[in-house]
């Protein structure tokens, strides 16, 4: 039992039945949704009854098919949506509809854990917006409102020990926040009315993601050089030494040194989250995302934009860290939400051996050919989104 000491809101986009001011917008968008799809993709970006049009409500299907063509633009075929550059790292979605498409698609396209439960925000008695969790079992209608955080707080993400062969009141809910605290709770185990609090002392990554291992039973996150990560074993938590570990990732392969001295040198300016990720089979990765500033000469703002990703395969055990340019049938995701990894097989449009993000960015990295594809909503102005969290728990 724990001592004391954002979620996947259901995002819509929803246009009324066209009134004679705003008719000719939807008209554009499905237009544009036709020339770009072919038939039977663009039935599942558009669906409209008798009342009102719906675009990817909660549970979209094959949502990812979009991505999918999407990327495949050609140039020559329209001028909404098409690539900057030569090299396919700048796609430019220019009509609003299908941005809206896009964002929804790639924060709401990859199902949860049906047997499972997830967090997302909901209101209070008082009015005020907290976190809630709920059940993906339709049968199941658990709606439960976890304690309210300390003020002020900005929450990083959200992870939970969401396991098949788990009891329901050995859940446990961990959220970081934007720093280096991180807060646990047990939602059924009577000791709800508080968090419990992680003392880190500034040993987290501010603002890498936290997550949990199914195959260790333990929370991890990166520390903030990266050479160390941290561990949270819940098989502990009901002992005195309750209290977070350390571990070192070492690399002892002279190849790969020299692989990561070259890779670096373009990342030198960039700024860098980590994120653990755990495939469905528990094979763990590391993955580094960069992040560069850019200047917009019109508005004469600047925007952080994605650089780059390196991925490793990590033994969590020996703290062995291997570089990969390879992870086979894999598609990891990065966003506000827990970090997570399903195969490419498991959902049509999906990029094996691809990186999939969202946030400040949105975009699609493929991890062979060292491209990001980073979406724009035109030219020097960045798609993003600041809704909490921006991807769900993963179904296995």
């Amino acid at each position: 039992m724990l001592s004391s000491s954002s979620p996947r809101p259901c995002l819509y986009i929803t246009l009324r039945r066209p009134s004679h001011q705003n008719s000719v917008g939807f008209s554009t968008t499905s237009q544009l949704l036709n020339r770009l799809l072919k038939p039977s993709v663009c039935k599942n970006v558009i669906r409209y009854n008798n009342t009102k049009g719906r675009m990817f409500c909660s549970k979209p299907t094959h949502s990812y098919l979009l991505i999918d063509h999407l990327l495949k633009t050609n140039n020559s075929h329209n001028d909404q949506v098409y690539y900057d550059d030569k090299y396919k790292e700048k796609l430019v979605i220019k009509d609003k509809g299908l941005r809206e498409e896009v964002r929804v698609a790639m924060t709401d396209g990859i199902p949860h854990n049906k047997d499972g439960y997830r967090v997302t925000l909901g209101k209070s008695e008082d009015d005020s917006t907290n976190l809630m969790l709920v059940s993906n079992t339709p049968s199941d209608s658990v709606k439960l409102h976890l304690p309210p955080l300390p003020s002020s707080s900005r929450i990083q993400n959200v992870a939970m020990s969401n396991s098949p062969n788990m009891m329901k009141d050995e859940l446990v809910v961990a959220v970081k926040l934007l720093g280096s605290d991180v807060y646990l709770c047990e939602p059924f185990s009577g000791s709800c009315s508080q968090w419990i609090n992680i003392h880190t002392s500034g040993s987290v990554h501010p603002f890498s993601s936290l997550m949990y291992s199914k195959k260790n039973n333990k929370f991890l996150t990166v520390c903030p050089s990266g050479l160390f990560y941290w561990s949270l074993d819940l098989h502990a938590k009901e002992k005195e030494d309750f209290e977070p570990n350390f571990h070192y990732l070492c690399n002892q392969r002279d190849h790969v040194r020299k692989v990561l001295q070259t890779n670096l040198e373009g990342f030198i300016w960039c700024s860098r989250t980590d994120h653990f990720v755990e495939s469905p089979s528990g094979e763990h990765f590391l993955v580094k995302w960069f992040g560069e500033d850019d200047k917009n000469w019109d508005k004469e703002t600047i925007y952080h934009k994605t650089k780059g990703f390196l991925v490793f395969r990590v033994d969590t055990i020996c703290g062995d860290l291997v570089y990969t340019e390879d992870i086979g049938d894999l598609c990891i995701f990065l966003g506000h939400n827990e970090a997570c990894c399903v195969p490419a097989s498991s959902s049509p449009g999906l990029r094996p051996n691809s990186i999939y993000y969202v946030g400040r960015n949105f975009g699609v990295h493929d991890i062979a050919a060292d491209i990001s594809t980073t979406f724009y909503a035109k030219d020097e102005v960045l798609l993003t989104s600041t809704e909490f969290p921006y991807w769900p728990a993963p179904s296995y």
